[in-house]
């Protein structure tokens, strides 16, 4: 993979460089937060490893701002702030994992395999099509009625998951997993607040759709009481 590593400490970034080329990544080194930053705006990087404290900008200002503009690459964040409030500050400004200093290089290797295996599944097909509702992964774009809409990183990456397994019943636990790259460090307030904005979202392009649609806004995102959460595929088909 194309590795972005982001570290201040220029030993452990020699170090961790060192090591992920030995096991076959291309790595790319940066310390500087404002020039990091920069650099993952234009390149389309395999994966971020990104410490939080930074000369000039910290890694969650980074982060957020890769993620407003709509950078999807998995990142995982570094840092010495070992603490729930920090992991969950992180996650929520759009990491994929999270770990903390210090740490065995070992771990690090199986945590960006597993987010490789994770982008992989979720990035098999560019684009996948349901109802009305057209998404293209790579392109980072989503269309309702042929018409364009902006989502935040998470509910882009939720939906993308809906979409491709309609029918599926997602519980909490997996969607932190598959959403969020963690189960342990993602409430459920938050899971239900992005499927509350992205149901809203799209209820909204559908009041804007010249056809009829048999949908509402809690009905394209189902609740299963005591499940999870499931797309109805069936809501998406033109009323008539």
């Amino acid at each position: 993979m194309w590795i972005f590593l982001v570290e201040d400490e220029k030993q452990l970034a020699s170090n961790l460089k060192r090591g992920l080329e030995e096991e076959g990544h291309v790595v790319e080194v940066m310390h500087d937060g404002e020039e990091a930053e920069l650099q993952g705006l234009v390149n389309d990087y395999d994966m971020v490893i990104l410490d939080w404290r930074l000369p000039n900008r910290d890694g969650k200002q980074i982060l957020e701002h890769w993620r407003n503009e709509d950078r999807t690459f998995p990142v995982l964040m570094l840092t010495a702030l070992g603490d729930l409030d920090h992991k969950v500050s992180g996650l929520d400004a759009g990491a994929d994992d999270y770990m903390g200093k210090p740490f065995s290089f070992e771990e690090l290797l199986a945590r960006i395999r597993a987010l490789g295996r994770r982008s992989s599944e979720m990035h098999n097909d560019e684009a996948v099509c349901v109802g009305p509702i057209e998404l293209d992964s790579r392109k980072h774009w989503v269309k309702v009625c042929d018409i364009k809409r902006s989502l935040r990183p998470k509910e882009f990456i939720l939906l993308e998951l809906l979409l491709s397994e309609p029918e599926t019943v997602f519980s909490k636990t997996q969607l932190a997993e598959r959403v969020w790259g963690s189960a342990y460090h993602v409430n459920d307030n938050t899971i239900e607040a992005t499927i509350s904005t992205l149901r809203q979202k799209l209820a909204e392009s559908f009041n804007e759709c010249e056809k009829e649609f048999i949908v509402d806004h809690f009905q394209v995102i189902e609740t299963i009481r005591g499940a999870g959460y499931r797309l109805n595929s069936n809501l998406l088909k033109e009323n008539g």
